[in-house]
């Protein structure tokens, strides 16, 4: 994964956890300011709160899954590249070889023609 992606799926994290903790701090607030006894208040503040943490711990689970999924996508593209990388590697290799072995038996026939 790039720095640039890696930051995005970072500002998205940050982006929903802004609004789970927005939307809970409006419904206390909303809650606080509203005609109802004191129990009754803490009674669904206590719900709404539950609420909305099942709902980003469940978000946060989705989104834990699907950064593990772009991590192995990646992962396996940089394996891929490696390899191709390898492979053209020991082709130059071998090319670079033939190329001195090649240069070296004519260094030679030519020391020997000289010593004639």
């Amino acid at each position: 994964m790039d720095k640039h992606e890696e930051e995005s799926s970072r500002n998205v994290g940050l982006l929903i956890a802004g609004f789970a903790l927005g939307a809970l701090a409006g419904t206390v607030i909303g809650l606080l300011f509203a005609p109802k006894s004191g129990k009754e208040l803490r009674d669904e503040i206590k719900e709404k709160s539950g609420e909305y943490y099942d709902r980003a711990k469940e978000k946060g689970t989705e989104y834990v899954g699907k950064a593990k999924d772009k991590a192995a996508a990646v992962v396996e593209t940089g394996k891929e590249a490696a390899d191709k990388a390898k492979e053209k590697l020991a082709d130059a290799a071998d090319k670079v070889k033939r190329a001195v072995e090649t240069g070296v038996q004519a260094a030679r026939d030519k020391f020997e023609a000289t010593k004639e």
